[in-house]
């Protein structure tokens, strides 16, 4: 499965940040087009990422796996 780089910075973002209106800040994309990305990123990969709480996103088990490996390609690159 190839996953495009764009999409897993923006899953760091809001993984990191803890959801869609902070992530805002730092890639420059609407609340709703940052839901639409993430959500065709769980699709690609056919599980959930994230439960999407009144508070804030917190990561699934998939999706703190998915910031470990994107985590370590995010260290590859620099």
């Amino acid at each position: 499965m190839d996953i495009d780089w764009d999409d897993l910075r923006l899953f760091l973002d809001v993984a990191r940040l803890g959801g869609l209106s902070a992530a805002t800040g730092t890639t420059r994309l609407s609340a709703a087009t940052l839901g639409r990305r993430v959500t065709a990123l769980e699709k690609q990969i056919g599980e959930p990422l994230f439960v999407r709480q009144q508070t804030g996103y917190r990561l699934t088990p998939v999706g703190e796996e998915l910031l470990r490996r994107a985590e370590d390609v995010e260290a590859a690159m620099r």
